[in-house]
């Protein structure tokens, strides 16, 4: 069973796991290549990643960000896998209507209640996550 705070992880990233790379729909309805993290102080951070290369931090708290090395480094090599992403993604603009249409089928969606924790297999097998 998970600990309190798997759940309140959980519920805060809307069931998505922390630590890998997904892709959501954005307020807009487009597509975007994100990764919930933790900083050193545990603050969740959404990481989102644009189509040109840009690195985006969000957060609900307006305390200082403290990124650990360790942090930093896989916020910067899934910008590999975020281009790679956006490559998927990209085939799915309609230039003509100036819309995305067909990409649903990239969306990860968040995980069962019952899956929960970066050690569980169902997490880690067949993810994005960069270990």
């Amino acid at each position: 069973m998970a600990n309190a705070f798997d759940q309140a992880l959980q519920r805060a990233t809307g069931g998505y796991p922390a630590d890998r790379l997904i892709v959501t729909k954005n307020v807009d309805n487009e597509p975007e290549v994100c990764m919930f993290v933790l900083d050193a102080d545990n603050q969740l951070l959404r990481v989102s990643y644009g189509p040109k290369g840009e690195i985006r931090f969000q957060t609900n708290q307006l305390d200082d960000l403290l990124f650990s090395r360790q942090l930093l480094e896989l916020i910067a090599k899934m910008q590999v896998l975020a281009d790679r992403k956006w490559r998927q993604i990209q085939r799915h603009w309609v230039e003509d209507k100036a819309t995305w249409e067909g990409f649903e089928h990239l969306l990860d969606a968040p995980n069962a209640p019952d899956v929960i924790g970066f050690d569980d297999p169902v997490v880690r097998n067949g993810s994005d996550r960069i270990q």
